[in-house]
Formats: C-alpha cells, sequence, structure tokens
C-alpha cells in the first residue's frame, strides 16, 4: 500500500512482536513525539581505578600490546565494543611510594603520586599504564575525560596519610588546610602534564574530591572527606588554579561527587521521603554539614557557576527499592527545579552497593560475568536515571575488575593475566546504550512505558535528525508486543525499518536481523533491545 508524504512524515507503525505471533491488534503503542525534547545526553562512561594501571604495565612488559588494544577497543569502539565516549582518570595520591605503611593492604588499591612535593615537578613515569590507556581512549574518538582525586597527595594530610585511618585529629577533612593551594596547583599541574604535547589527551574535567560525605576509615583504598565548606574553599582554590593557569574555560570543575542521591535532596524533601533528614556518612558526627547538595551547590551563585549549573551524584544505594528508582528520582527533579531551570545532572559513578530490596534480591557480593539478571537491573536504572532525573552522562565504576564483586564491566584474574579477560552481561547491558545514544543526541518523548517489572523503553534523536534510536527493556516474564508511533519527524523524512541490537542470557548486543520479519520486530521476555531507526529521504 503506497502512503502519502505527510502520512509518512506524521508517524510510523512498527509492530514488535514475540514468537509466538501476535496481531497488530494486540500490540500496545508506544507514540514517540520527535519534537518534543527533553536533555540533551553527554556522555557514557567508566573508571580507570584500580586494575588498569597495573594490567597495561604488565601487558606492555610481556611484550602484548595487542591485549592494550583488545580491552580499548571493547570499551570505546563502536562496532565490535560498547563505543564508552567518557573516561574517567584517577590521580593518585602516592598510597602505592608508602607501600605498606599506607596501611591500604590491596596493592591494586595503591596509587602513585606524579608530584613528589609540593611545588615540584611531575615524574612522567607514574601511573604510566592508566596515561597509556588514556592515550587509548584519545584515540578512539573519546572526548570527555574526567581526571578525579579520591585523596590530597599524602604530603598535602593532616595524618601524612592517603586516607583518615582512625579518624583521629582528622575532623571534617585530612586536606591540611595550610596544603590547600598546593593541592590544587598539583592538580593543575597534572592537568597540564596530560593535556601536554607529550601526552596529548584534552582532559576536561577535574574532580578535587570523591565522595565528600564518606568517612573514609575503613583504610581499604584513598579517600578523603570534606564537609560543605571545605568542599567550597576546596573548589574556589582549584577556580583559582586554573585561571592562574589559563585553563579556566578549558576545564570544567567536576562535583560535588555525592556517594548516594539522597545526600543532595533538601532537609523538606527527605523528610517527606524518609520521615527524617538525612543522617548518612559525616553528618552524625559533628563536624559541619555533609548534605543538602542542591541547596549548597546550586543554590550558592558562586557554586553553581564554578560547576557549570552542573552536579554531579554517584548513584549507590540509590536503586534497591521502588521508593529509590521511583519517588527519589521524583524529588530530586522537584529540589532541581527550585535553584536551575536547566542544570546538568551527571551520574558520575555506579556500581551494587547495600543489601537487596524490593526490586532487586541481590547485594554487592559475587561476580558472575554471564549474570543476565544483574544486567537487565542495571538497564533498568539506566533508564530510569535518563527519563526520571534527565541525567545527561552516566558512568559505571570500574571498567576492569579482579574482584569477585559486582563493580566491573569486564572481568579479568586476580593476576591481571590478558587472557583471562571476559566481558560481562552488565558491559553489554550498557552497550544497548552506549554504542548507540551518542554524544549530542537528545532524548524525545516516548512516554507510557515505565515498568521495571514490565516494559520500559526511552527515544533519542540524533543532532542531524538522521536518525532515531529507541532502547526498550522488557523485564518481564512474558514475551510482549509493542507498536512503535512515530509523530512530528523531520520534513520530507520517513522512519526506515530498524536495525536491531539484542542483548539476553544468550545474546551480547547481537545484531539480530532476523528478528525483523514484514515490518514486525520481536521482543522476548527478560531481553534488552535496541532499535536504530534511520530517517530517510521520504520519495513516496
Amino acid at each position: 500500500m503506497i502512503r502519502s508524504r505527510r502520512l509518512l512524515r506524521s508517524f510510523s507503525i512498527l509492530s514488535l512482536v514475540v514468537a509466538p505471533a501476535l496481531h497488530a491488534s494486540d500490540a500496545q503503542t508506544l507514540n514517540i513525539d520527535y519534537q518534543q525534547t527533553f536533555q540533551t545526553i553527554e556522555a557514557f562512561g567508566a573508571s580507570d581505578a584500580w586494575a588498569i594501571d597495573p594490567a597495561v604495565k604488565r601487558w606492555q612488559h610481556e611484550g602484548n600490546p595487542e591485549a592494550v588494544d583488545m580491552l580499548a577497543d571493547l570499551l570505546f569502539d563502536t562496532q565490535e565494543g560498547i563505543g564508552l565516549s567518557a573516561w574517567r582518570f584517577n590521580i593518585g595520591a602516592g598510597s602505592a611510594e608508602q607501600g605498606d605503611e599506607s596501611s591500604i593492604p590491596d596493592p591494586y588499591r595503591r596509587a602513585e603520586l606524579f608530584v613528589a612535593e609540593p611545588g615540584g615537578e611531575v615524574d612522567a613515569s607514574k601511573q604510566a599504564g592508566q596515561v597509556r590507556f588514556l592515550q587509548a581512549a584519545h584515540q578512539r574518538g573519546v572526548k570527555t575525560f574526567v581526571a578525579f582525586a579520591n585523596s590530597p597527595p599524602h604530603w598535602a594530610t593532616k595524618n601524612g596519610l592517603t586516607h583518615p585511618a582512625d579518624g583521629a585529629g582528622v575532623g571534617s577533612t585530612n586536606l591540611n588546610p595550610v596544603h590547600r593551594d598546593d593541592f590544587t596547583q598539583f592538580l593543575v599541574r597534572v592537568l597540564q602534564h596530560l593535556r601536554s604535547d607529550a601526552v596529548g589527551v584534552p582532559v576536561n574535567y577535574i574532580s578535587p574530591a570523591n565522595e565528600p560525605t564518606w568517612h573514609w576509615q575503613d583504610q581499604t583504598q584513598e579517600g578523603s572527606r570534606y564537609n560543605n565548606e571545605d568542599l567550597k574553599a576546596l573548589y574556589r582554590s582549584l577556580f583559582g588554579a586554573l585561571k592562574a593557569q589559563g585553563l579556566e574555560h578549558a576545564v570544567e570543575i567536576d562535583g560535588p561527587e555525592a556517594p548516594e542521591y539522597r545526600v543532595a535532596l533538601d532537609d523538606d524533601l527527605h523528610k517527606g521521603l524518609y520521615g527524617k533528614v538525612y543522617k548518612g556518612g559525616m553528618n552524625k558526627e559533628g563536624e559541619g554539614s555533609f548534605r543538602n547538595y542542591f541547596t549548597e551547590f546550586l543554590g550558592d551563585p558562586q557554586m553553581q557557576s564554578l560547576l557549570g549549573n552542573k552536579v554531579s551524584l554517584h548513584g549507590y544505594f540509590s536503586e534497591q527499592g521502588e521508593l529509590q528508582l521511583g519517588p527519589l528520582r521524583d524529588a530530586m527533579m522537584e529540589n532541581l527545579s527550585r535553584y536551575s531551570p536547566s542544570p546538568r545532572v551527571w551520574m558520575s559513578e555506579y556500581c551494587v552497593l547495600g543489601g537487596p530490596g524490593d526490586v532487586r534480591d541481590f547485594d554487592g557480593h559475587g561476580f558472575d560475568a554471564e549474570d543476565y539478571h544483574l544486567a537487565e537491573h542495571i538497564a533498568r536504572i539506566i533508564h530510569r536515571d535518563f527519563t526520571r532525573l534527565n541525567v545527561t552522562a552516566w558512568f559505571w565504576w570500574l571498567a576492569l575488575t579482579p574482584y569477585d564483586y559486582k563493580d566491573g564491566l569486564i572481568q579479568v584474574a586476580d593476576d591481571l593475566d590478558a587472557r583471562s579477560v571476559k566481558p560481562s552481561k552488565v558491559f553489554w547491558a550498557l552497550g544497548q546504550y552506549s554504542r548507540f545514544i551518542r554524544p549530542g543526541y537528545e532524548r524525545v518523548a516516548a512516554p507510557g512505558f515505565d515498568d521495571v517489572h514490565g516494559l520500559m523503553a526511552s527515544a533519542y534523536r540524533s543532532p542531524e535528525n538522521k536518525r532515531l534510536v529507541v532502547v526498550v527493556v522488557n523485564a518481564g516474564d512474558q514475551s510482549q508486543s509493542l507498536s512503535l508511533e512515530y509523530q512530528n519527524l523531520p520534513a520530507e523524512r520517513a522512519a526506515a525499518l530498524p536495525k536491531i541490537y539484542k542483548t539476553d542470557a544468550t545474546s551480547n548486543l547481537a545484531h539480530s536481523p532476523a528478528l525483523l520479519n514484514q515490518g514486525r520486530v520481536t521482543l522476548p521476555a527478560h531481553s534488552i533491545v535496541s532499535l536504530v531507526v534511520d530517517l530517510v529521504a521520504d520519495t513516496q
């Protein structure tokens, strides 16, 4: 049947059907309004802590650069990998040089120090594995780079360690105020090194404090806490150091990097959800305020400006139940609107922490790379972060993990043998979004499918108006039939039949043309399906 040009532009019906075959009349309809837009997606990313540095050093020492390229292709390539478009680089504080005296027992969680003393020169031999991988990301087209510090260098801390240890004498922060400017000048010096011709990577974000509300007294890694006043002073000092080197427009400060979403809420909204103000982390210790991040950092005009009208928040402990996945994110959106009409929100770090809830039945311990149940949950989180919180960037925590813990995208043996590298189902689930939704894509309206136990759908258009990407998570036990109706497509454009990619228990981001049959696509139970719809010239 020949349809009119106007009809093609206004809408197109595509039935997503599963075996046994269902008729189009059985299908639900997802209405996609191409012209109703929300946030612009900036990036998907992950972090190089903890195993990247020793792994890359080992592989290079063994004369195996192919292993480095293989890992980089998995993470950043848009054909064979998942096309990550951002990368977080951990700036070490010197626990590696301290060795056992660092009180950090795991050598992989110790990090080297670029500058050995205040005002010193950069030692280009430090963190060489991470630097090599940073370059590999840049060579593959990554454009968003975040350098982050878990702790000030040991020479800038109150206790001479890269964590608060038992907390004695540390108070609200382990950063010695005498060395605050030395610390921020150190960070800028590292940025200059990474951005120099010698390394050649234009790192464009700097995060000086990671999860500043946490106690950091478990001595398992580098870390430092900061109350709100400490943090504001740190950001002011860092901006001054950037400006002194002419980098204030080239490098944006990334913060405040809360460990969980609840930290950000104003007290009244937190009480409305949980019946009390937030008392987690350092808030019980009498060392100042470690909460209310929206009002403190978006509601403060100076901080809003220094942070580029953006807040970065970690998603830990923020997704195990219906309350966290839904109402918490809704309250955050309400809270954001109090201080800024169009803030950027990054979910800048996540893996599974905390106990199970009424949405997931597992905790973070134990890691099976073939666990699709975990991967499906991660897809649900991504969906809710984009559709209920309007995040513009989404970052997993560890790109590579040697641990029996749900913290990595890719698994490697604890001896870092390159032959043991294995992408996980979580890796491929993230790829259902990251490979296809590229920087600059805008989310468009696709309402009505937001069931964490059934269908969840979201849609994104390319900046040049030539492609539409729809990601559908079927978290239910039954096959579903879904019709897509496109409204307000660009003039003289029509929706082509989609290219279909699927991750489920038996496939990994698999191009699945066999699922398309006479304009109908299979959408199995417990699957993540990406539909890549080219918008072609309407010749009818």
